[in-house]
């Protein structure tokens, strides 16, 4: 214990000193985080290379292990090569981040890095060998398929802890968090090297989070998001390669929980929005607190909170209960977690309430109503006089998700063509409503709780306009009326704009040439008599 302490604060303390130092040079050469695009939060240069104290503090504590002798020591020496398993691929992400802070890479580099030091990590002994499989259990990986998963889990912890980097001493704050964690499950689980290594982390972090606290001197920067993220993602591997199904699997996740959370729902944001998933936007977690007003202090300390709560469910699960108990665990998280990014105003989140209360709440009257669209689609194409057009759109009207329609039919500049068409049908039933105005075919429906006095000029209501027209000529157009404030309209608009709209175009088409027909075959009849 007294290796673990000594550990601690030649780590803690050779932060606390280098930082300083690394932000001097920073700000002497320039090596400066400019505030040049709208995600940033700082408005002023801040130095960048926080990671470089925080990897040196690293390799100094490391370095005073062999200047010990004891029980512990002896061990770490038989399983040297693990811990060069760790220290390798997490130096070449280190190196990786830096040349990102000095010359900036794009997503493709980063990734490619990052999985070539996933691939080192693998073949230098850190490896995901099983996995747990609902009903069928603990299955023995093939040596492709893990390595995948192995690479594929480094490199999405690596970002994630880079993501999250937003708010000055979040990602770090997190980050000692996880550490902490792993530095317990190592501890209980009797794994010296995660133990030692997590225990350096943490003092490494302590060191520098001063300085990184809001308002922040000094980043963290790639070199040194990258670097943690890598090294915690190594870790949670190697600490739990021989554990329990529970602690080899929930352990690491809820360990990292805020990271996870916050990446996997950017992806799923950006993957809905139909928006690049790569591509950074100012909507993650922290973001969305400081839309609130809070300070970034204030979002800081409520999302270390988090941390520490994921941190403490993810203890619980080193010594297994029934699993029940671990069911119980999982769902009253999975509950928070969904209240919590409810509670946060997410469009897509608000989306999704809105496509569940459509499936749920109101498929069976969309589904009726547009099978009233359809029937009144199949009336309409069977129109051949005005009453019929007339009594077909009612047919739609009478769904009720309209208050108020007007119909124009008839070609300009041919006033006496439809006057002549009006005059044949005016005494029907079916064209009650219907007059003559300004030489076209006019009529209006009311749904009678409404009058047209009170639609007209109100600005309270919004029109949808269905041009009638097929490939010969525009034979007019319906005019449909509906209230900002009424209810979600019930109905897919494609329904009307495309199969309504169709029919009724053709059946204006049949019934406005129909006199042209009759006074040509009258011709006709006249020409052969004669």
């Amino acid at each position: 214990m007294n290796t673990y302490l000594i550990l601690f604060v030649v780590a803690a303390c050779s932060s606390l000193s280098l930082t300083p130092l690394v932000r001097r040079a920073c700000n002497r050469f320039g090596w400066l985080d400019r505030p040049r695009d709208g995600r940033r939060l700082h408005c002023e240069p801040v130095p960048r290379l926080g990671g470089v104290a925080i990897y040196l503090s690293l390799l100094i504590a490391l370095a005073i292990l062999p200047f010990i002798h004891n029980l512990l020591t002896e061990t770490l020496r038989e399983n040297r090569s693990q811990l060069f398993t760790v220290l390798v691929p997490a130096s070449l992400v280190f190196l990786f981040g830096v040349y990102d802070d000095f010359r900036g890479t794009n997503a493709r580099f980063k990734f490619i890095g990052q999985a070539i030091a996933g691939l080192i990590f693998y073949w230098m002994g850190g490896r995901v060998e099983t996995l747990s499989i609902p009903v069928v259990g603990t299955v023995v990986l093939p040596q492709v398929l893990g390595c995948a998963l192995t690479v594929l889990w480094t490199v999405s912890i690596t970002n994630a802890f880079n993501l999250i980097d937003g708010v000055d001493g979040l990602a770090s704050g997190a980050s000692l968090f996880a550490s902490l964690v792993l530095l317990g499950v190592s501890l209980m689980l009797g794994h010296p090297l995660v133990t030692v290594f997590a225990i350096v982390l943490c003092g490494g972090l302590i060191g520098f989070l001063p300085y990184n606290f809001n308002p922040a001197s000094i980043f963290l920067g790639d070199s040194g998001a990258l670097f943690i993220g890598f090294t915690l993602s190594a870790l949670s591997v190697l600490g739990t390669q021989k554990a329990s199904t529970a602690v080899a699997v929930a352990i690491p996740v809820i360990a990292f929980g805020l990271p996870v959370l916050d990446t996997g729902f950017a992806l799923v944001r950006r993957f809905i929005g139909r928006r690049p998933v790569f591509q950074g936007d100012r909507e993650h977690i922290h973001h969305k607190l400081l839309e609130r007003g809070w300070s970034q202090r204030r979002v800081a300390l409520a999302l270390y909170s988090v941390c520490a709560v994921f941190g403490l469910l993810a203890l619980l699960f080193i010594n297994e209960g029934s699993a029940r108990t671990t069911g119980l665990i999982l769902f009253v998280l999975a509950v928070a977690i969904v209240l919590f990014v409810g509670s946060l105003q997410y469009h897509e989140v608000d989306e999704i309430k809105a496509g569940m209360r459509r499936n749920f709440n109101e498929r069976r009257l969309r589904v009726a109503n547009h099978v009233g669209v359809r029937r009144a689609s199949r009336a309409m194409s069977k129109a051949a006089t005005l009453g019929d057009i007339f009594s077909a759109t009612e047919e739609l009207l009478d769904l009720g998700e309209f208050v108020y329609a007007t119909v124009q039919l008839g070609r300009g500049g041919d006033a006496a063509h439809n006057e002549a068409i009006f005059e044949r049908e005016k005494d029907s039933h079916l064209s009650r409503g219907c007059s003559i105005r300004g030489g076209l075919i006019c009529w209006s429906w009311e749904r009678g709780d409404i009058e047209a006095e009170e639609i007209f000029g109100s600005g309270h209501f919004w029109t949808l306009r269905l041009p009638l027209s097929t490939e010969k000529s525009g034979w007019g157009y319906i005019n449909l009326y509906r209230e900002f404030e009424g209810s979600a309209l019930l109905l897919d608009i494609n329904y009307l704009c495309q199969l309504f709209q169709r029919e009724m175009a053709r059946a204006a088409e049949r019934v406005l040439t129909a006199v042209d027909m009759e006074e040509h075959e009258l011709a006709l009849v006249a020409t052969t008599g004669d």
